[in-house]
C-alpha cells in the first residue's frame, strides 16, 4: 500500500475546517432526507472502481481513500460512519419509530464489541491504533452493518423503491456502457493482471469485482421484469430490458472472472427456481443458450491458457484446484494452507486484527510484504477473529436467509422484485466469500451491506403499506 506524503500545517487545517462544515451537513441530510445521502452513496458507489490490483503504474489513492493521509480512515468512510452516528440520534430522538433489522442489530452488536476487546488487547500489546482498526482487520464488516441500516431507515415509501430500482438500473447501463466503450474501442480496463503480470494477451471488462456484482445485479433485476408474469411492459421497454442483460451480461462474461460468472449463474439458477412452470422451458432455453455463449467465449480468451492441449471447460475451469495438480503446494489453496498453520493457539479469537500469517515467500509473491490478508472471505475472517468472528458472520448470514425465507411470499410487485434482487445478490457474493478478498474492500462491503438491506427495505415497506391501508379503512368505516 502506498503511504501519502504527510500534510503541510495549513493542509490539516484546512481538513479540519472542512471536517466541521461537513460533519453537520451530513447529519443533517440523515436526519431529515436521508434518501439522498444513500442515493448519493449508491452513485459513487456503482459509479466508480475501487481495485487497482493489476495496473502497471498503481494510483497513489482513489475516491476510497482519500483522506487516509490525515484521518484513520478515508473521508467517504469518515462520512458514512457520520451518518450512522446522526442515524443512531435519531434513534434515540424517536424510539418508537420503525425497527431498523431487529434480527441484525445483535451481530452489529457483537462486532462492535468484539472490536472493541481487540482494540484493548491490541493497545496493550503495543499495537498501534491506525494498524488494529485498518481494513486489513474486520472494520469493514461494521461499515456493511452500518450502510445496511442507513439504506433501511432511508427508504419509507412505495415510490422510494421505485427510485431504488431505477437507480440501479440507470447506474450499471451507464457503467456498463463506458465499460463497453473502453474494451471495445480501446485496451478494456487498465487493471489487468493476466496482461500486465502474466503476460497473456487478453483484454478484460471489468477487473474490480464489484463492477461484476453491480452488472449482475441489473442483469437479475431485467430479466426479473422480462419474466415474471404480473408485470405487464409495452414491446420498447422489454426490447430496452433485454439489451440491459445482454450489455451486463457481456459485461460479466468478458470481465473473465470465474467467481463472478459462477455468481452470475447462481443468480438466474435462482431466477429460473421463482418462475411458474408455465414460464420455465423457455427461460431454460433461452439460459441454455446464452450459457453456451458465455462459456464459449470465456473458455477461448482465458481458459485456453489454464489447461494443457486435449482440455475441456471444466479442466481448465479448475486448472488450479484440481487433484492433478499435485501437493498443496502446487495448489491454489496453498495460501489457506499456510494461514491455517499460523493459527496454532488462536483458533478460538484469531490472531487479531493486526495479525498476519507465513509461508513460502516465493509461492506467495503475489502478497509482496503485506500478509496481513488471504484470499477468502472466511478465511479472512478466522485469521483475525477465529472461529467465534467467522461463526458470528454465518450465523447473520443464516438470519438473513431465514428472513427472506420466511417472507418472500408477502410482498409483490416492487418489493417482490426488491426482495428477490437481494437474495440473488447474496448468491452472488458466496463464490467471493469463499475465494474472494472482501472483508478488506471498502466498496465490496458496502455493496454486500446493499445486498442484505434489500430484503428489510421490501417488506418493511410491504408491510407499512398494508397498516396505512388498514388505518385508511378503518378511518372510512368510522
Amino acid at each position: 500500500m502506498i503511504t501519502p506524503p504527510p500534510l503541510s500545517p495549513t493542509e490539516v487545517m484546512t481538513n479540519v475546517i472542512g471536517a466541521l462544515i461537513v460533519i453537520p451537513i451530513v447529519c443533517g441530510f440523515v436526519i431529515k432526507a436521508p434518501k439522498w445521502v444513500v442515493l448519493g452513496f449508491l452513485v459513487v458507489l456503482f459509479g466508480f472502481a475501487d481495485s487497482t490490483w493489476g495496473q502497471v503504474e498503481a494510483q497513489s489513492g482513489n475516491i476510497y481513500s482519500r483522506g487516509v493521509g490525515l484521518f484513520y480512515f478515508s473521508l467517504l468512510n469518515l462520512v458514512l460512519l457520520t451518518a450512522g452516528l446522526a442515524l443512531f440520534i435519531k434513534r434515540l430522538a424517536n424510539p418508537y419509530g420503525p425497527q431498523l433489522a431487529p434480527p441484525m442489530t445483535k451481530y452489529f452488536a457483537a462486532f462492535v464489541f468484539m472490536l472493541a476487546g481487540h482494540v484493548v488487547v491490541g493497545l496493550m500489546i503495543g499495537k498501534d491504533l491506525n494498524v488494529i482498526l485498518g481494513l486489513n482487520g474486520f472494520f469493514n464488516v461494521l461499515n456493511m452493518f452500518v450502510f445496511m441500516f442507513l439504506v433501511i431507515s432511508a427508504f419509507e415509501k412505495d415510490r422510494d423503491m421505485t427510485t431504488l430500482i431505477f437507480m440501479i438500473l440507470s447506474i450499471a447501463v451507464i457503467r456498463g456502457v463506458f465499460g463497453g466503450v473502453r474494451y471495445f474501442l480501446f485496451d478494456g480496463d487498465t487493471a489487468n493482471p493476466y496482461r500486465n503480470f502474466e503476460g497473456l494477451n487478453i483484454k478484460i471488462y471489468f477487473f474490480d469485482i464489484s463492477d461484476n456484482y453491480v452488472a449482475a445485479l441489473a442483469a437479475f433485476c431485467s430479466a426479473w421484469l422480462l419474466t415474471t408474469p404480473q408485470v405487464k411492459l409495452n414491446i420498447f421497454t422489454k426490447v430496452l430490458l433485454l439489451g440491459v442483460v445482454a450489455l451486463e451480461v457481456a459485461a460479466v462474461a468478458l470481465s473473465f472472472r470465474r467467481s463472478s460468472l459462477i455468481g452470475l449463474g447462481l443468480m438466474f439458477v435462482f431466477l429460473f427456481l421463482r418462475l411458474p412452470a408455465r414460464r420455465k422451458l423457455f427461460f431454460a432455453i433461452a439460459a441454455a443458450a446464452l450459457l453456451a455463449m458465455v462459456a464459449s467465449v470465456f473458455f477461448q480468451h482465458r481458459l485456453q491458457f489454464n489447461t494443457a492441449s486435449g482440455g475441456g471447460i471444466l479442466q481448465s475451469l479448475i486448472y488450479d484446484i484440481a487433484p492433478s495438480r499435485g501437493s498443496i503446494k502446487d495448489n491454489r489453496f496453498y495460501e489457506l494452507y499456510a494461514a491455517a498453520q499460523s493459527m496454532e493457539g488462536h483458533w478460538l479469537f484469531g490472531r487479531g486484527t493486526w495479525g498476519t500469517f507465513t509461508g513460502d515467500r516465493e509461492l506467495l509473491s503475489y502478497h509482496g510484504d503485506d500478509f496481513g490478508f488471504v484470499h477468502s472471505g472466511f478465511g479472512h475472517l478466522i485469521l483475525k477473529s477465529g472461529l467465534f468472528g467467522v461463526g458470528l458472520f454465518i450465523a447473520m448470514l443464516v438470519t438473513f436467509i431465514t428472513f427472506y425465507l420466511r417472507h418472500r411470499k408477502s410482498v409483490f410487485g416492487n418489493a417482490s422484485l426488491l426482495a428477490d434482487a437481494g437474495f440473488a445478490g447474496f448468491l452472488f457474493w458466496i463464490p467471493t466469500l469463499l475465494i474472494g478478498t472482501p472483508i478488506i474492500e471498502f466498496r465490496t462491503m458496502m455493496l454486500f451491506g446493499l445486498t442484505l438491506a434489500m430484503p428489510f427495505v421490501a417488506v418493511g415497506l410491504q408491510h407499512a403499506q398494508v397498516r396505512t391501508y388498514q388505518m385508511r379503512t378503518q378511518y372510512a368505516v368510522a
